[in-house]
């Protein structure tokens, strides 16, 4: 058992982030926290927790798992919402679930490190995900305090927030603007266009991020769920925030695991990958005995 396990992780823009928190007008803004530096409250780009905790273990872990258990096209929408999720109560009376939730920590380290709801009752997991703080003058004091002593923060990097704010805009096209537009369509009408420009605000290329995952109590299956979900996460794009379609959200993390545990032998991430993946594997099909048990499907109700 592990006591604690933290890992601390940077995250590099290699193309523009787009991680907005609204619009003004018609220019969609930028997500921003507010901070106190030099006795000011400034409003500092961030990356939500959610965002991290959805995309990048959440979502990844999920579409591993269905792909190891071989569940592709066949899950129901109450196992879909529980694995990308977590699930959600749609029954007020509650029931016996402790063979249940026995089961589930058992067999899915990933759910029994995230969470869930079962359709009558909420399991709580056992991770805790940091925001993303931009590496600014604003955030300097903030992460230092939070990094072990060995992990140094890129000083060259350090700027104004401001600094890292840039501007977009792209135009939505109109075929009947087309050169070729008559060979194309049967009618054109020349007085209505369908061009339309939108834009906002990014975080330009090479801002880097600090953010973090802390466990408590764990086993090394969980660790090895984590760090399986950060590698397919990479694998798939590794995009975070909006606009991914076109070239938006990239990011290149460098992650550090720091431990607390009970034997001093240091872990290699790459066992605690193959490990947790060898588990799916041997286990595949009490996990979805286990999915389709717990989360059958409802029948429909026909017409009076």
């Amino acid at each position: 058992m592990i006591k604690v396990c933290k890992i601390h992780c940077l995250s590099e823009a290699l193309s523009p982030i787009t991680h907005m928190m609204g619009t003004s007008g018609n220019e969609a803004i930028i997500n921003r926290e507010s901070v106190l530096y030099d006795s000011v409250v400034r409003q500092v780009p961030v990356l939500s927790g959610n965002a991290i905790r959805h995309r990048m273990i959440r979502e990844s872990g999920a579409l591993h798992l269905i792909k190891m258990c071989e569940l592709e096209g066949k899950l129901n929408i109450d196992q879909a919402n529980y694995l990308f999720n977590g699930g959600t109560l749609t029954e007020s009376s509650p029931t016996e679930n402790l063979s249940k939730i026995a089961e589930m920590q058992e067999l899915l380290p990933l759910i029994r490190l995230l969470g869930g709801s079962l359709r009558n009752q909420v399991i709580g997991g056992s991770l805790i995900v940091g925001r993303g703080i931009l590496v600014c003058e604003e955030n300097k004091e903030t992460i230092e305090k939070m990094l072990p002593k060995d992990f140094e923060l890129p000083n060259t990097r350090l700027r104004s927030c401001e600094d890292f704010i840039d501007q977009y805009q792209y135009t939505r096209g109109d075929a009947q603007k087309r050169k070729d537009a008559n060979l194309i369509i049967s009618e054109v009408d020349n007085d209505e266009s369908n061009l339309m420009i939108y834009s906002g605000q990014s975080i330009i290329q090479g801002a880097i991020f600090y953010h973090q995952f802390i466990m408590q109590n764990i086993s090394e299956l969980e660790i090895g769920a984590l760090l399986n979900s950060l590698y397919e996460w990479d694998l798939s794009g590794a995009t975070i925030g909006g606009s991914a379609r076109i070239g938006h959200g990239k990011l290149q993390t460098y992650y550090l695991i720091d431990l607390e545990k009970e034997t001093p032998e240091a872990i290699d991430p790459q066992e605690l990958i193959m490990n947790y993946r060898k588990h799916c594997e041997e286990k595949k099909e009490k996990i979805v005995e286990w999915l389709f048990s717990t989360f059958p499907k409802k029948e429909k109700r026909g017409k009076a």
